[in-house]
């Protein structure tokens, strides 16, 4: 009889467990060896590198993500249906730290063979599950207004704590100092324990603002915002180019403005490129003006202009890389082989789909089929 209690027993612990996992299986992926439950780390640990201002982190994070997910979709792994949430979450994400590791002008094209890099900036509708990083993004550039609209849309949509300190720091930045009175009791009632402490560091600093005017931190935020006022909108390609031209000394909102013309062969901007790099300390011409000003002056395209003038040629003092030029060369004479029938375009895509030239003939090329 005991036998048979105690083998009663250990069925009910085991039916138990069964049910357990079964349970964690279908509400707990995260617990799971599953490409759900990978898929959810990846993006907890891009959020938090966000939420640390860590971009750089967060952009290597992007970069696996997206390759992740790519390859489980190449392997049926996974449906479509089940991550493009995620998939567009981390494009978007791809872009902003692009702009705030300063590696937008360097290797945007490495990273625009992802489905969604039409544009820098995806439209407002994206940005509903974007809404902390947002904030982060736009304030990273001094875009201080559009900084407070998401940090305020957040706090009134989910009563967010962390939101009302982001709204409350970025009011600080612009130079609003009464309407963070009204949040600071909200911020040290309902913020944790880290929340409270900074709820009471804002109360020191408004109770003699010029505290804040003669802080160095203050002072270096603000000279990089915008010298006058502007239209602000949700268009954040036109806002972030507005901001260039109010304050071209913003190196963030001057290389996304240049990047924007270059996806938008906007060549009236390309003049500007020389004084982007007189403007700011480069240690080398980033690579994508670099490729830039090859395929312009008709390197490898024109027999009048040799290598040597290019190779000695000075913008801003800086002079082009030798094996940005080498490579330019080899992509000409590859192109010619195309054109030729002797590589596949597949082929040439994988090769330099991370330049430029790649881009700028690729869009030539199928505005205008018939040309070579």
């Amino acid at each position: 009889m005991n036998g048979l209690k105690k083998t009663a027993l250990y069925g009910i612990v085991l039916g138990m467990l069964a049910i357990g996992l079964v349970g964690l299986h279908r509400y707990t992926p995260i617990f799971l060896f599953t490409p759900k439950a990978k898929h959810i780390r990846l993006e907890n640990r891009m959020d938090a590198a966000i939420e640390r201002n860590d971009w750089n982190k967060a952009l290597v994070l992007c970069n696996k993500i997206l390759d992740v997910v790519s390859a489980d979709l190449i392997a049926g792994r996974i449906e479509e249906d089940s991550i493009w949430r995620l998939w567009e979450k981390t494009v978007i994400q791809t872009k902003y730290a692009l702009i705030m590791t300063g590696e937008i002008l360097e290797n945007y094209f490495s990273y625009s063979g992802y489905h969604g890099f039409n544009e820098l900036i995806p439209e407002q509708k994206f940005h509903v599950f974007l809404l902390p990083s947002a904030h982060r993004f736009f304030s990273g550039v001094e875009l201080q207004a559009l900084a407070l609209a998401s940090s305020f849309n957040r706090f009134e949509v989910w009563e967010n704590p962390s939101a009302l300190n982001d709204f409350i720091q970025s009011s600080l930045i612009a130079g609003d100092y009464r309407t963070p009175k009204t949040f600071i009791n909200r911020l040290e009632k309902d913020g944790n324990r880290k929340l409270r402490r900074q709820a009471r560091k804002y109360r020191e600093l408004l109770a003699d603002t010029n505290q804040i005017n003669n802080d160095p931190y203050y002072i270096a935020r603000r000279a990089l915002g915008a010298t006058h006022d502007f239209d602000v909108s949700w268009n954040f390609d036109h806002a972030i180019a507005n901001l260039h031209f109010s304050n071209p000394k913003n190196q963030k909102a001057f290389e996304y403005t240049m990047m924007f013309a270059l996806l938008h062969n906007l060549d009236s901007y390309f003049a500007e490129i020389l004084t982007l790099l007189e403007t700011f300390n480069y240690n080398h011409i980033p690579r994508h003006l670099e490729e830039t000003i090859l395929m312009f002056s008709g390197y490898g395209w024109n027999p009048e202009i040799s290598r040597n003038l290019v190779s000695t040629q000075t913008f801003g003092g800086l002079t082009i890389r030798p094996q940005t030029i080498a490579r330019h060369e080899d992509m000409i004479n590859h192109f010619a082989m195309l054109q030729q029938g002797q590589i596949t375009f597949d082929w040439f895509a994988d090769t330099y789909r991370d330049t430029y030239q790649f881009y700028y003939l690729n869009m030539t090329l199928s505005q205008n089929p018939s040309k070579p």
